[in-house]
């Protein structure tokens, strides 16, 4: 497997658009029997639209001219012109298709199975089109009437539509694993021949794995995709995309004159046939330009990809195109361009993932989950069998404790109110040290052998110098902004707490290397995209160092609060050795159970070689220990991290 040293950034080419299009399998025996010519066209025209997307949007606007279309059959022709909108860069006009869908929702009196197709597609076509909110809402319609009607077919779409989300829009790719997998282990239980909506489910997991670089498992995936997509017809863009992405492990591997050669070879077809894949590749290719040292042809090829993606209305190409420009600026010495481009970038965050699509998409999560979950199922039936009686007993306690109930409830809220304070920190709201403390006692308790968490040392890179520049108030809100951008980027489960300082610690558990290493860079990322605004014509654009330890440092061992801080603190004195703004993370292995704290971080490099441990960073860097006597390099003055992003604004 290769162990790429660098940080290699390329999102949004989950088609998942084309998911629910592939979705639309064989029709109801109602709609056959009434009309089979004409649905048998519907469908030629989902299994084309992924290979050439042109050709499905002319069958599309041939049947929906006919007068008098069955409802089924024109809910079925308008998702196929959807999504070949869609797939051709045609934003508004795919949006005109989702709202058509939902106006024939409204309308027609449909079987449950036609029904929950139209919201599955008009559901996908606005998640795809950066109507998030909208979207979810029609997913939760969905899995409701799924889970009522046993539908498993739903239920993976609810999954792989959770899993979009998380993995475009939240930019957690490992979250967006683990719905992928329950998604493609209900299908595999599917006894049925293969279907394009197969192609995608495999595709899409192939593809979060090469977002973690998890070469050899993507690459098993994609195999596993191209075996399905060639007993199926028109599956080219998959295909193509697929010749991308192994591209782009070259890319990774250091290859990039071979990487390079390869995304030329796909940019004329996909110039025609695939717009959202062509703005990853120019993307790929200007990254490859600006490691070459050829800033002024990746200023030219990124232009180009931020022109395909507006007007595509592709959001995560537009944000990427954005923050890669950005990148290129500073390298040409345009700051004042540069930040321009981050606060577009960061425009097109604050329109995304907000409150109550963040809550939606909780209640979705836990729906789908519980769905899933037989013995839950059980539970819940128990307890509505012993509700009645709970009930009377419940009301028969209240009457006999109403007298004093106002004021023991008047007691529990001061005191409620002081266990909050003492474990709350001021400035930014988050748990303080003590508490932090506490929250891993917790998880010392657990047993050897049971699961490991991972704790998370961050650092806002030179808060010192800027709060003396700025003042104390700047400082503040930069706490503030930062508190908040991490647990905003955080899974709903994860501790956030302010460990002192400009420091922070983030605690997931049960997790394993692979999910604690991409959170770190995932929040290292997202606090270098933060503008926060302190003051007039004043706007600080913090970056951040983390380090990561797993709880126990070693499987089947007993938790240590010390070695896990002595060993994530000393990621994070590497991360920040290494030049600021990335990450470093070491992780035990069952082989080195039997040696101590001391002993790894003596000689980190020694304990890899003996495969006791795994180390892991954001970029190239070393884990020696200074030689004795010699004075440890200071980290890198925060000037010169100036070449890198924009630190303020004058």
């Amino acid at each position: 497997m290769l162990s790429p040293l660098r940080v290699v950034r390329f999102r949004c080419l989950l088609p998942g658009a084309a998911l629910a299009t592939a979705l639309a399998g064989p029709a109801s025996a109602q709609v056959a029997d009434a009309d089979a010519r004409l649905m048998d066209q519907v469908m030629r025209c989902h299994t084309t639209v992924h290979g050439a997307p042109r050709d499905a949007l002319a069958m599309a606007g041939k049947l929906l001219a006919m007068p008098a279309l069955p409802p089924v059959v024109e809910i079925g022709a308008e998702g196929c012109r959807g999504f070949a909108r869609q797939l051709l860069g045609q934003g508004d006009a795919s949006l005109e298709s989702a709202a058509r869908l939902q106006e024939l929702l409204r309308t027609a009196e449909l079987p449950a199975i036609e029904r929950n197709r139209a919201l599955q597609m008009a559901a996908t076509l606005l998640q795809r089109n950066g109507h998030t909110g909208e979207g979810l809402q029609l997913l939760e319609t969905m899995l409701e009437r799924g889970v009522a009607e046993s539908d498993v077919g739903s239920q993976i779409t609810a999954l792989t539509g959770i899993a979009l989300i998380r993995a475009e829009q939240m930019d957690d790719p490992e979250g967006a694993l683990h719905y992928q997998q329950q998604a493609i282990a209900l299908s595999d239980h599917l006894r049925r021949p293969p279907l394009p909506q197969d192609v995608m489910l495999h595709y899409n997991h192939g593809y979060t794995l090469l977002r973690l670089k998890r070469y050899d498992e993507a690459e098993r995936a994609f195999a596993r995709t191209e075996s399905i997509a060639g007993r199926l017809s028109n599956q080219d863009v998959i295909l193509h995309r697929i010749r991308g992405h192994r591209a782009e492990v070259q890319h990774a591997a250091g290859r990039l004159d071979v990487a390079k050669a390869q995304f030329l070879e796909l940019l004329p077809w996909q110039e025609h046939n695939d717009p959202l894949g062509l703005v990853v590749t120019l993307q790929r290719l200007a990254r490859i330009a600006l490691e070459q040292q050829q800033p002024e042809e990746a200023r030219n090829l990124g232009e180009r990809a931020l022109a395909v993606a507006e007007p595509g209305r592709f959001p995560d190409g537009i944000r990427d195109s954005l923050d890669l420009l950005a990148e290129i600026s500073m390298a040409l010495g345009e700051p004042a361009q540069a930040r321009d481009y981050l606060r577009q970038a960061r425009q097109v965050d604050q329109a995304r993932m907000k409150g109550d699509n963040l809550n939606r998409l909780a209640r979705l999560q836990a729906r789908a989950e519980q769905a899933l979950d037989p013995i839950r199922i059980n539970a819940t039936q128990e307890a509505s069998r012993d509700r009645l009686l709970r009930n009377a007993a419940l009301t028969a306690a209240a009457i006999l404790l109403l007298g004093g109930a106002g004021l023991y409830l008047r007691m529990r809220r001061q005191q409620r109110r002081l266990r909050e304070l003492g474990s709350t920190d001021v400035p930014t709201g988050l748990p303080n040290r003590r508490e932090a403390e506490r929250l891993l006692d917790e998880a010392t308790s657990v047993s050897p052998g049971a699961e490991r968490h991972a704790v998370l040392l961050l650092e806002i890179d030179g808060f010192k110098a800027l709060n003396d520049q700025h003042g104390h108030a700047a400082g503040d809100a930069l706490l503030r902004a930062v508190a908040a951008e991490l647990v905003r980027n955080s899974d709903q489960h994860d501790h956030v707490a302010r460990w002192g300082g400009a420091t922070f610690m983030v605690i997931r558990a049960n997790t394993s290397q692979a999910a604690a290493f991409a959170l770190a860079g995932h929040l290292c990322r997202c606090i270098e995209r933060l503008q926060v605004d302190v003051a007039p014509g004043q706007c600080l654009t913090p970056g951040m160092s983390a380090g990561v330890a797993p709880h126990p440092l070693f499987p089947g061992t007993r938790a240590s609060n010390a070695d896990t801080l002595r060993v994530a603190g000393r990621a994070l004195q590497v991360a920040r050795r290494s030049g600021l703004g990335t990450w470093a993370g070491l992780w035990g292995l069952a082989e080195g159970r039997n040696v101590d704290a001391y002993s790894i971080l003596r000689d980190p490099e020694h304990a890899l070689a003996q495969g006791w441990i795994v180390i892991g960073g954001g970029r190239p860097m070393s884990w020696a220990p200074p030689r004795d006597g010699a004075t440890p390099a200071p980290a890198p003055r925060e000037e010169s991290r100036a070449q890198n992003r924009v630190s303020h604004l004058p």
